[in-house]
């Protein structure tokens, strides 16, 4: 049993090119196929036709009139216009600079949105792997379990067993096919998952090897994140929305323009010929600076923040990710020296202990197994929370 597990461990870390391809396979499907991926498309696109909306003047007015006079020789008089308001220029270059890095800031939404999507798709596999490798030690333990069941009952036809350690083999044989059963139900449950989150009923899911990934220096991995991620670029750039913003009403204190033409029709006469006019701003901007210049302070101090606690959060993940990697380090070495069952499987062949001294040694070693097991699992989940930026190097639908 231990040389199966060792071999397991041992693969995980020597896992071939295939293995590597299979999951940026898988990964590829996901982004082009994954039903909430498909959903961010289409939200982004339209956010990009919004945000290329409120960039042209105010629509012309038309107005025209027809006014009889009180008596009949003032006659009737007729009036009609055409005329068009127009803000300060300054105001549509800041509109359209505001309205460009609204289009990113949506774009970086689906980004994450994406990336989230496919994050979780990444540890469902992992936990797929998990699941089929625990199932192969289960069925490992089993298959000793049905040899020394057949044992057994061999030694108590021959009176050289007792019957409280044949009952004892099979409620241990019962407790592992009943774990065996849980096991291979979760897996069809996380391969049903696998097929939903790639978007195809006809998908079949990879089940291989983890990947293998080199650990990142931290450094570097928080400079690299800072740069690429999402979550570290959406507070930037609303940051400088609201920036822009303020610049952006400062403009209400500059003067619009109208301009038209114009004509009145009398009986005796008709006077027809262009008209302009001029908007001063007194008091409709009154405060509206100072309430954007709030608003782009505490963007300013909410930026702030956020991105220290990211940068704190991923300290946290790093260092967890160490002490997995040693506690997997501490485990394997352990085990590696007990040797497995060896001994304790001679002792027992030889009369020297008892079969219940025997399972109490079992006990405490596949404890070990699985809790090795479990920390591989948690280990590769963390490596991939960790470098969930490379996510975006995966080829996606153009939006």
């Amino acid at each position: 049993m231990i040389k199966k597990i060792t071999i397991l461990i041992i693969t995980l870390y020597l896992n071939d090119l295939i293995s590597g391809q299979s999951l940026s396979e898988f990964l590829d499907q996901v982004s082009k196929n994954n039903p909430e991926i498909v959903a961010y498309g289409k939200l982004l696109e339209a956010r990009r036709i919004e945000a290329r909306t409120g960039l042209s003047p105010s629509d012309p007015f038309i107005s025209a009139g027809f006014m009889p006079g009180n008596t009949d020789e003032a006659g009737n008089k007729k009036t009609w216009s055409v005329s068009q308001s127009f803000d300060f220029p300054t105001k549509y270059l800041l509109q359209r600079k505001i309205n460009n890095n609204t289009i990113l800031l949506a774009e970086q939404e689906y980004y994450l949105g994406r990336l989230l999507v496919m994050l979780e798709a990444e540890m469902t596999l992992f936990d797929l792997i998990y699941n089929i490798k625990a199932l192969n030690v289960l069925n490992g333990r089993k298959e000793g379990y049905d040899r020394l069941r057949l044992a057994w009952q061999k030694m108590i036809d021959t009176g050289e067993a007792t019957i409280m350690d044949y009952n004892r083999i099979l409620l241990e044989l019962s407790a592992v096919t009943l774990e065996i059963t849980k096991r291979e139900a979760a897996a069809d449950m996380l391969k049903e998952k696998i097929r939903y989150m790639s978007g195809s009923h006809e998908y079949t899911p990879v089940a291989e090897e983890y990947p293998v990934v080199a650990v990142p220096d931290f450094d570097q991995l928080i400079s690299e994140k800072s740069e690429t991620h999402p979550s570290f670029l959406i507070p930037e750039i609303e940051y400088l929305i609201k920036n822009q913003e303020v610049r952006l009403t400062r403009t209400g204190s500059l003067p619009g323009f109208q301009i038209g033409y114009q004509s009145e029709i009398l009986p005796e006469a008709a006077y027809t010929g262009p008209v302009a006019g001029l908007t001063i701003p007194l008091w409709a901007n009154s405060n509206r600076v100072r309430s954007a210049s709030a608003a782009a302070g505490h963007s300013a101090a909410l930026r702030d923040a956020v991105i220290l606690k990211l940068k704190s959060e991923l300290r946290n993940d790093y260092s967890n990710m160490l002490a997995l990697r040693k506690s997997i380090a501490e485990i394997r070495s352990i085990m590696e020296s007990a040797d497995g069952t060896r001994y304790p499987d001679m002792a027992l062949t030889a009369g020297e202990i008892s079969v219940t001294t025997w399972f109490m040694y079992l006990e405490v070693l596949y404890e070990s197994e699985d809790r090795l097991l479990e920390l591989e699992n948690d280990y590769q989940k963390s490596l991939a929370l960790l470098l969930d930026h490379k996510l975006m190097n995966q080829p996606h639908p153009r939006y």
